[in-house]
């Protein structure tokens, strides 16, 4: 998910699509729909109206937020 991480910002599913497939790394929608809801369920990324973006940080304090929060 390195591209995720260094986009910085939200991005499209299109947009990693596309980038994967410059990279030489094709893969089908489904696909990357799967290895975007592990990352989604590890809290490793989020998804927003803007798009698709990478969160995953070692901040001991976000860390515990995440693990003792509310989801909404």
């Amino acid at each position: 998910m390195s591209l995720l991480a260094e986009a910085g910002d939200p991005v499209s599913r299109n947009w990693l699509l596309a980038r994967l497939k410059d990279l030489g790394h094709t893969t089908s929608r489904a696909r990357l729909n799967r290895a975007l809801r592990f990352c989604f369920n590890l809290g490793l990324a989020v998804e927003g109206s803007e798009g698709v973006q990478w969160t995953h940080t070692t901040s001991p304090s976000l860390l515990r937020s995440l693990t003792k929060g509310k989801r909404v």
